[in-house]
Formats: C-alpha cells, sequence, structure tokens
C-alpha cells in the first residue's frame, strides 16, 4: 500500500504531503488543477524517465517520494534480489532530479538504477491508464497472468518443466560442445597426429629437465671437479701436513689427558667426533671422484635430449607438464572422432529422457491452462456483463509451439470481441476509450484476485461512458478495493461517492505563481464537492441533497 506521497517542485506542484488508507481512494478537482501532475510524481516513483522541464519554473530540483507498506513476501525478495533490508514491512522510494545531473534514486537509502527501481516497483504498483500498454494489454504478459489462476498444481507442474528444461539444456550444451570439439578434430586431425606423434618421439618425462640439467652441470665441469676433489684429498689425507694426521695426534694427546680432569673426557669425545666426520668426508669425496666420468660422449647425449625438450616446451608448454598435458587434450580430441564413444550414446540418451519427460509435464500444463482459461473467459464476460457489455466475447487462445520453453511450450493471447458478429481481436487493437476502460476494469477484477499488485491506480477510467455504467464501474472499483489499495483519477460524482477517502485538488495564484494545492476531505466537504462534480459552479441546495444520497449509498 501506498502510505506517505511527497512531492516537491514538479510542475505547478511546489510542495505537497499526502497520507492514504486502504480501500478506494479519489484524486477530484477541476480540470487543470494537477491531478495528473500528481500521478506523474507516481510514475517517477514507479522508474518513468525524468526530464528537466517537469522542474517546477525557478527551482534547481524535484523530489519524488513514496512509503510503501509490503508484505514479507516482497520484503525477501528485496533483500535477495537486490540486497535491500526492509524493517516493519516498510520501503521508502526518493527519487531526485535536479538541472544538472541525471537524478538518483534510493530504495531504503540504497542506491539503485533506474531499471532496478522499475523491477522493484513492477510488483507493487500498476497504472492503468485509457491507451496505455499496460501488462494486461502487453501479450507477453498473459502467460504469467493465466499461470497465476492454477494453483500449487500449476505452480509444481512449472517448476518441473523448468527444472527438466534446463537439464535437458545441459545435456544439449554438453553434445554440442563434444560436436563443435569433434569437427575440429576433424579439421585438424592431420596436424594433430603430427603434434601428437612429434611429442611421443621425445616422450618427456616428468622432472627429466631438471635431472638432465643437474647431470650436464657435471659433465661439462668434470674436469674442474676432479682436480678440485684431489687438491682436497691431497689436504685432509695425503699432504705432508694433512687434516686427519693433525686430529689423530691431537685426539692421542687429548686421551692421555683424561685422567686428569672430565673436561679432557668431553674435548676428547668432541675431537674424535671430527675425525670420523672427516673421514666420512673423505670417503664420500672417493665415491665422488670414481662416479664423475670424462665422458665427451654422454656430454653430447644430454645435450641433445635438453635441446629436445626445449624445443617441445617452446611448441607445446612451458614446462614438461603442460607438455604432457597438451598431448592428453589432442589425443582426447583425436578419440572424439569415434562417433559411437560412450559418452556421446550416454548423454543423448539423457537428452532423450529429459525431452520426452519435458512433452509429457507440457501436456499436463497445457490442459490445465485450457481448463483455467474456460474458467477465466466465463467470469470475465460476466464481469463485462455487468459493466453494460453484454455482448463482449472474451476468448483465451492457448497455442502450442513446436520450441521448448522454461515455462512450458504454449503460447497465450488474450482476445476480445465487443460486438456481435464483430470478430475476435487483440486487446491493444481495441479503439474505443470507453470500452478500453471496461474490459480493463474487468480484467483487473479478475485477476487481483491472484495478481498480489496491491497498489491499482486508475487514470481517468471512466472517460467515455457514463450513466448507469459509470455507477458499475465505481462498484467495481469499490470491489477491487477490499483486497487492494486503489487510487482513481476521476470526474465522476458517483465514482467519488464510493471511496473511502477523497482529496480535492485545487489550482491557485500564490505570489504571482499557480500552485497546486490537495486536501483530504471529511464528510461535510466531500458533500460540497460531490455537489460541484454534479452541477458545476450552480451548487442548490438540490444538488447537495442529491450528492449526500450518493454518499449514503455506499
Amino acid at each position: 500500500m501506498l502510505r506517505e506521497l511527497k512531492i516537491e517542485n514538479l510542475a505547478i506542484i511546489d510542495e505537497l504531503d499526502l497520507e492514504f488508507g486502504d480501500g478506494l481512494i479519489v484524486l477530484t478537482g477541476e480540470t487543470g488543477a494537477g491531478k495528473s501532475i500528481i500521478l506523474s510524481g507516481i510514475n517517477l516513483l514507479i522508474g518513468e524517465k525524468a526530464s528537466v522541464d517537469m522542474i517546477r519554473d525557478g527551482e534547481d530540483h524535484l523530489l519524488a517520494q513514496g512509503v510503501f507498506e509490503i508484505n514479507e513476501e516482497q520484503a525477501e525478495e528485496l533483500s535477495a534480489r537486490f540486497g535491500i533490508d526492509v524493517e516493519d514491512n516498510e520501503v521508502i522510494v526518493r527519487r531526485y532530479f535536479d538541472r544538472n545531473s541525471r537524478g538518483k534514486v534510493y530504495v531504503n537509502g540504497v542506491r539503485v538504477s533506474l531499471t532496478n527501481l522499475k523491477e522493484i516497483m513492477g510488483t507493487l504498483v500498476d497504472i492503468v491508464g485509457q491507451h496505455s500498454h499496460q501488462m494486461l494489454l502487453n501479450k507477453n504478459n498473459h502467460v504469467r497472468l493465466l499461470d497465476k489462476f492454477l494453483g500449487e498444481e500449476g505452480k509444481e507442474l512449472r517448476g518441473n518443466i523448468n527444472r527438466v528444461y534446463l537439464k535437458y539444456k545441459e545435456v544439449s550444451n554438453k553434445i554440442d560442445e563434444i560436436e563443435k570439439n569433434r569437427q575440429e578434430a576433424i579439421e585438424k586431425r592431420e596436424f594433430y597426429e603430427f603434434q601428437l606423434n612429434e611429442i611421443n618421439r621425445v616422450a618427456p618425462e616428468v622432472d627429466e629437465d631438471n635431472r638432465l640439467e643437474e647431470e650436464y652441470k657435471k659433465l661439462f665441469n668434470a674436469g674442474k671437479i676432479k682436480d678440485k676433489i684431489l687438491d682436497s684429498n691431497i689436504q685432509l689425507r695425503d699432504g705432508e701436513v694433512n687434516a686427519l694426521h693433525f686430529i689423530n695426534n691431537s685426539r692421542r694427546n687429548i686421551e692421555s689427558l683424561c685422567k686428569y680432569g672430565e673436561e679432557f673426557e668431553e674435548i676428547l669425545e668432541k675431537l674424535e667426533k671430527v675425525y670420523y666426520e672427516l673421514e666420512d668426508c673423505i670417503d664420500m669425496l672417493d665415491t665422488a671422484d670414481r662416479d664423475i666420468d670424462i665422458d665427451e660422449n654422454r656430454l653430447q647425449k644430454v645435450i641433445e635430449r635438453l635441446d629436445l625438450i626445449n624445443k617441445m616446451k617452446s611448441k607445446y608448454g612451458a614446462t614438461i607438464e603442460e607438455i604432457i598435458e597438451f598431448r592428453d587434450s589432442i589425443a582426447e580430441k583425436i578419440n572424439l572422432l569415434e562417433e559411437n564413444s560412450f559418452e556421446v550414446k550416454k548423454l543423448l540418451k539423457e537428452k532423450k529422457e529429459a525431452e520426452e519427460e519435458y512433452w509429457k509435464l507440457a501436456l499436463e500444463l497445457r490442459g490445465l491452462r485450457l481448463k483455467k482459461a474456460l474458467e477465466i473467459e466465463k467470469l470475465l464476460e460476466q464481469e463485462l456483463q455487468f459493466l453494460k457489455m453484454g455482448d463482449a466475447r472474451f476468448h483465451i487462445v492457448v497455442d502450442k509451439n513446436e520450441h521448448m520453453g522454461n515455462n512450458g511450450s504454449d503460447s497465450i493471447e488474450f482476445l476480445i470481441s465487443t460486438n456481435i458478429g464483430q470478430g475476435m481481436k487483440p486487446l491493444w487493437k481495441i479503439a474505443s476509450g470507453g470500452e478500453v476502460s471496461r474490459i480493463m476494469l474487468a480484467l483487473k477484477v479478475i485477476f487481483s484476485r491472484v495478481d498480489n499488485i496491491p497498489i491499482l491506480i486508475f487514470d481517468e477510467i471512466d472517460t467515455g461512458v457514463g450513466g448507469e455504467t459509470v455507477r458499475k464501474i465505481a462498484d467495481k472499483l469499490r470491489e477491487i478495493g477490499d483486497h487492494a489499495q486503489v487510487v482513481s483519477i476521476t470526474h465522476s460524482p458517483a465514482i467519488a461517492a464510493r471511496a473511502h477517502e477523497q482529496f480535492y485538488i485545487k489550482k491557485e495564484a500564490v505570489n504571482n505563481k499557480t500552485s497546486t494545492t490537495v486536501k483530504k476531505l471529511d464528510a461535510k466537504g466531500r458533500v460540497v464537492e460531490i455537489a460541484r462534480m454534479l452541477a458545476g459552479e450552480n451548487v442548490t441546495e438540490a444538488v447537495l441533497q442529491h450528492a449526500e444520497e450518493l454518499l449514503n449509498e455506499r
């Protein structure tokens, strides 16, 4: 529900603050007083475009702000889809626009785009004008409107259809990808086979390059390494004064001192450890000397092998792991040329099963839609008969399409014939403004029961009709107001009299500038205003009495 509306500097509106209750609310006043401007303010809140020429003369900005009361489901959706927190089921929409900027939109303090605002408010407010191509006139919305009548059975069916359809798409995409790779493999088969054979001939092993690099360093520097080992052995063992002999003599001397104190035993223990570790080092040097050969043939082979591996790296990957991964990938592509591969067979079977299940569910959904379409047709024709369109016939076309979709395979469109002998036409092709008003109202009566849009705004729905028909329209607006908030801009005293609340819009000159003011009318004020709507400026006691009688008919 729209609880509060604030407008600043919009056209001839200086500043406006309104509070709305439940039920049917009417905005009345003389032509040109600014009723449509208030509607423009609401339009700004639902995402319509703003322009500089909308700003009041002499001002630099305009502001529209609305406080909306929503339900728990809508609050959860706002949080999940747009990250907007809702407290106490209240949403504050603020739209600011000035002469120097593109404008700003906030929902509960969160900056949102105009596109998101339209999406958010599309579930809260529906504005119905005479020739506006709103939700009911748009064929694309007809399937969604019809499905709202399907209840839990339809909801479950559509959920299953969506699940199966997504599975079908997923499997189809996998098959397409395999076929794409397979076609690519066919086109590049010779090239792939050349690459695969080249890599397999070299057959690089993981970490082989690192091992060869180590071997190359030893082979390339073998002479230098052997010289250093020889010199080290001389220093440690074979020289006239060598380290091993020196440490051994020191060890014997300290051993003879152990009887004089424990500290000499500790020194001896460390010298022995050094002696034996030095012996180990000498043995290791001997082993290393034996293992290193100056082998020019082996060096050449290592160089050639490294060259081969580096060529592979320059063509197929920066590392041996990447080369192996590339080899495996092209081998897999070549394997895809097997038309009867197990993977493709499996996927084709899954696709067929999903398709069969889809069409079975789609057929069930179509049957349910056809059943509900007949019910809606009867209900709508009853509403049109009440609204003095007894010759009108309404038909919901449920056509089967050959293509699959996530909402079934049906094409839905609402058609109508307003006169006997006239063929069925799409809703948007109806020419008469009065007919449009009544058809739109009848549709709203039916669909508002399941549509869950809490705010309906009718812009002069009484245009082009009068007499008993406009009374019927008033009754229907009141009926919708029993389960939704209805705001109606009207010139009809019959509609105004049926309202729960009435606001009077007046235009006046203040300080040589035109301004619009709005006043909520009390019981006495409503009698006076409805009398004005009945007789213009010539209000007599009889007219006032008639106005009071209209109000009492509620």
